[in-house]
């Protein structure tokens, strides 16, 4: 039987010394559980629930409950706050807000394509006989590939010309603090 989960020696997320390394990291992972989410769909309708089926759902279910939350907070609460308090053109700041809108419009259609698979994924971790319906896991699985695409086309330029340092920084402190760890001092 083919294993649900792969795992990587690169699977090693960056620091909080370099929290944009980390973000993109980050979508690396995301990715990677979203290939669990599809092969999970695929093993359920082959084989039913059973005990690898159980624990790539526990997977699934922890990083999308607890680390992909935490990347959007990143996002939403620090990292855009912090480039759009950075830009002093009125053009290249209009252009930000626009962009800062649809990355967070997207966010909102990621939680709503989320909470139709929670449930269902939170059966199968209980061992439980649920289907994960194939137009709601194609729908999650697209819509992040896109959204991961159009933010990491974009951000990076906004990044690069408005953050310094100290900036990253600031960043890395509140991204751990998010996560109740100490960032290193620099």
């Amino acid at each position: 039987m083919r294993r649900l989960e792969r795992t990587s020696l690169f699977d090693t997320p960056a620091g909080f010394d370099e929290p944009l390394e980390m973000l993109t990291g980050c979508h690396r992972r995301i990715e990677k559980h979203l290939e669990t989410l599809k092969r999970l769909r695929e093993h359920v309708e082959a084989h039913g629930v059973d005990a690898e089926a159980t624990a790539a759902a526990q997977s699934v279910l922890r990083y999308f409950a607890l680390a992909a939350v935490n990347h959007l907070e990143d996002e939403e609460r620090d990292l855009f706050p912090m480039i759009e308090g950075r830009i002093n053109d009125a053009g290249e700041a209009a252009r930000f807000r626009q962009f800062r809108e649809l990355v967070e419009a997207d966010h909102r259609r990621l939680e709503a394509a989320w909470s139709r698979l929670r449930k269902p994924l939170e059966g199968i971790s209980e061992g439980l006989t649920r289907a994960l319906p194939r137009n709601d896991v194609h729908a999650f699985v697209d819509a992040y590939a896109r959204h991961i695409v159009a933010e990491e086309s974009v951000l990076q330029e906004f990044v690069d010309r408005w953050l310094d340092d100290g900036d990253r920084q600031m960043l890395g402190r509140a991204m751990a603090a998010r996560r109740g760890v100490q960032a290193p001092r620099a």
